[in-house]
């Protein structure tokens, strides 16, 4: 003879069914965790919270002037050789000195194209070519702007410095480079 549930066996077991499903509820959906939309500027992104990367000097790189060929200033550089680095560069950096600077090893010459995004100091950016000679000079480049910093011409190196120094130290496009 088959089993006949009664109401309250029904009642019982809808009720334990619908604690499991609050409880599981409450264990995997945390409304504290809930991330926050806001409303991002496409030029503008939050300050990093990421911690500050120190200098680390791994050569000094001279210009050139390109009539004379004398030095017209010689920096400490870090070198960005690789994508890791290339991709972190100057990021999340409070301040450089003012004779330092990143060298970007690019591995092939072609156009290139910068931004600025978590990059906290302003920067004048040097587009270079395979003979090492400054094809565009972008000056005085925006804190966390994504905007494009494009090279203008191929490039097979870039050279970031504090912004104004290459207007302070008469660098121009056409100038040479050393390391």
């Amino acid at each position: 003879m088959p089993r006949k549930f009664s109401t309250y066996n029904i009642t019982i077991a809808v009720i334990l069914f619908l604690i499991v499903v609050i409880s599981l509820l409450i264990l995997f959906m945390n409304p504290a965790k809930k991330p926050s939309r806001k409303p991002v500027d496409s030029t503008i992104i939050e300050k990093p919270t990421k911690p500050n990367t120190v200098f680390r000097k791994d050569g000094e790189l001279r210009f050139l002037n390109s009539r004379t060929n004398e030095v017209i200033t010689t920096i400490d550089i870090e070198v960005a050789d690789d994508d890791e680095a290339r991709e972190q560069g100057l990021m999340y950096r409070d301040s450089m000195a003012e004779n330092a600077g990143m060298l970007f090893l690019m591995g092939t010459e072609e156009l290139q194209a910068f931004w600025m995004k978590n990059t906290i100091i302003p920067l004048d950016i040097l587009f270079v070519d395979s003979d090492r000679r400054i094809v565009s000079i972008n000056r005085n480049c925006k804190p966390y702007s994504l905007e494009q910093i494009p090279s203008g011409k191929p490039a097979l190196y870039v050279v970031e410095v504090n912004a104004g120094y290459a207007k302070k130290q008469g660098i121009e496009v056409g100038d040479m480079i050393s390391f």
